[in-house]
């Protein structure tokens, strides 16, 4: 899963068809002391940003990186158990990633 998109680097540099992978995402289960209950779910992901898919294929260096965090939507029974979904769909909805596309 990954998501592509018209990507600005910080030099200018626009890369039409850039593929943004997320490498990492975190889980942490906040409890209310109080009351010792589960009191939500926050995520935390961060990923790399590459020039085309087959500079991603090939291995190359990231022109660039992201991260991002939320807490995890367990309302919705499509994706609250599909970490890696939600974390897409958050990058998503942040400037830069908002007219990305699923690939």
């Amino acid at each position: 899963m990954a998501l592509k998109v018209e990507y600005e680097t910080e030099f200018g540099i626009t890369c039409d068809h850039a593929y943004c992978v997320i490498v990492d995402a975190r889980l942490d289960k906040k409890i209310d002391d109080t009351e010792d209950e589960v009191k939500s779910f926050n995520i935390t992901y961060r990923g790399k940003v590459y020039a085309s898919d087959d500079a991603y294929e090939q291995n190359a260096s990231p022109i660039s990186g992201f991260n991002g965090e939320f807490e995890l939507d367990t309302a919705n029974d499509k994706t609250q158990y599909n970490l890696l979904k939600q974390c897409y769909l958050h990058l998503k909805t942040k400037e830069g990633f908002t007219n990305a596309v699923d690939c």
